[in-house]
This record gives C-alpha cells, sequence and structure tokens, in this order.
C-alpha cells in the first residue's frame, strides 16, 4: 500500500509542478497531507482496531508516513535540480 499511495502522491505533484508557478511551496502539499493521515490513523489505532479493506489503520498510517517520506524526499530534490 506504501507504494500506491507513493505512486499517487507523485502523480499528483507531478500535475501541481505543471499547473503552478516556479516559486511557492503548493508541490510538497500532497505528502504534507499524507503525513498528517498517517500520523491520524496511527493514533487512531493505538485506541481502537479498526479496519479499512482488510488492513488495520495502524498499516494505513504506516504505509502513509512511509508515502510521504519518499514524497518529501523526492520532491525536495525535482525542486532542487530545478531551481538550479
Amino acid at each position: 500500500m506504501g507504494i500506491s499511495l507513493l505512486v499517487v502522491i507523485m502523480i499528483i505533484n507531478m500535475i501541481v509542478t505543471l499547473a503552478s508557478s516556479d516559486s511557492g511551496y503548493g508541490i510538497y502539499i500532497p505528502a504534507a497531507v499524507a503525513f498528517v493521515a498517517g500520523i491520524l490513523m496511527v493514533t487512531i489505532s493505538s485506541f481502537a482496531k479498526i479496519e479499512m479493506i482488510g488492513l488495520g489503520f495502524g498499516g494505513w498510517g504506516g504505509a502513509s508516513l512511509f508515502a510521504s517520506a519518499i514524497g518529501f524526499i523526492v520532491t525536495s530534490l525535482v525542486e532542487t535540480y530545478r531551481h538550479a
């Protein structure tokens, strides 16, 4: 699930990059949303056992945190080379 979420974040990043100007931090928003969602899911999973599509919220939260971390790294590298 983490790789699937990462692919979705990268596709959204490409769309945002093409639609936005060279200055701004809008490209970081999809990874930030995935990070916040991951933290919320991990927190909720510690209080209640909730499953979604056969995977617990802890698994979804971990996958979201993985995807957001890799998304932030790739996005920052792309932005570095784009502005150089």
